[in-house]
């Protein structure tokens, strides 16, 4: 599964021209919010957690900051997404040495 955000599905191509100023497009704190949320993750300074099915808490990767001190919530997402796509190849590797 692809990461995307819940606003209008941005992929990380279109985060990262957020992130880079290249896109006049901001994304709200709600979506933000919903976004993490769908991928089972929330806020808890200084970090972004997901919950496991099994209960159990990770870390998924820390909240950086704009320079005004607010959430850099473009670089939030993509770093997010960057550590999924990171999780989901290193599982493949894992499942394809496993396969008889």
């Amino acid at each position: 599964m692809a990461f995307a955000t819940l606003i209008a599905q941005l992929s990380p191509t279109e985060l990262k021209a957020m992130k880079d100023g290249c896109s006049q497009f901001v994304v709200s704190d709600m979506d933000f919010l919903e976004t993490l949320a769908a991928h089972k993750c929330f806020l808890a300074p200084p970090w972004v957690l997901r919950a496991n099915p099994s209960g159990q808490l990770a870390r998924v990767t820390r909240i950086s900051y704009d320079v005004d001190g607010n959430l850099d919530k473009a670089s939030v997402l993509l770093a997010v997404a960057h550590e999924f796509r990171r999780t989901t190849t290193r599982h493949r590797q894992v499942d394809s040495r496993l396969a008889f």
